[in-house]
């Protein structure tokens, strides 16, 4: 099913339940592969302005309808990326920024799910998890006034937020995923989400192609943990 913790902006969002105790302690970033990303803007405007429960979970050509589940958001909320959040790159996109100087040094990636259904999962693979952050602004017409270019880790340990709706045991493989349940899963939306829906994590099998990672530390929904990266 969805859950409520998939709009959290990564495993140190201030809206989080923490403390001084139980903050976000990022883990120790000794061995980790790193790699220079920005946000994919051409995924921005291939995005539908809306989109159904049954295209959300991977049965509309099923079952076309389903009642209205989110709305595309804006570019700056869309494209805002926090640590700790997985990140994905479209497959065979070779073309498309061949001639794209930046791409020459960084990987065009996509940090939000919003308007992304479980049918669309495969046409991307997993891309690393961002170390950096990149706030973006609303745009006033004059120009970027921040630097889009963050960084992700493609190997290594990371500290994430468990979106799975259920609890993550030391040793669980870890995938990712834009629905929590997979294509024709247990998706569940009766509202539409206040905030941009992220990408999310979930337990795979060990045949699963999304797999990210390892689990090394048990967590509850809606907590942080470590995971040690697929490389």
């Amino acid at each position: 099913m969805l859950t409520d913790f998939q709009s959290y902006a990564g495993p140190g969002d201030r809206s989080l339940p923490m403390n001084e105790i139980s903050g976000y302690q990022p883990v120790s970033r000794i061995g980790e592969v790193v790699q220079n990303s920005f946000i994919d803007a051409y995924e921005f405007a291939l995005l539908q302005d809306s989109i159904t429960v049954n295209e959300l979970n991977g049965s509309a050509g099923v079952n076309p309808g389903g009642g209205h589940a989110e709305t595309k958001p804006h570019f700056h909320a869309w494209a805002t990326v926090q640590p700790g959040m997985v990140t994905v790159a479209r497959k065979k996109k070779t073309a498309v920024f061949r001639q794209y100087i930046a791409a020459e040094t960084a990987v065009p990636v996509i940090a939000c799910a919003s308007c992304l259904g479980a049918a669309d999962e495969k046409n991307y693979f997993f891309s690393g998890i961002a170390r950096s952050k990149s706030v973006r602004t609303p745009d006033d017409g004059a120009g970027p006034t921040t630097d889009e270019f963050f960084t992700v880790s493609l190997g290594g340990m990371a500290t994430i937020l468990n979106t799975s709706g259920g609890p993550v045991f030391p040793g669980d493989l870890i995938e990712w995923a834009f629905v929590v349940g997979g294509p024709n899963g247990t998706t569940q939306q009766n509202r539409p989400s206040p905030n941009e829906r992220r990408i999310a994590i979930q337990v795979a099998s060990v045949s699963s192609p999304k797999i990210i990672g390892r689990a090394l530390s048990f967590s509850k929904k809606g907590e942080s943990f470590d995971l040690l990266l697929k490389m």
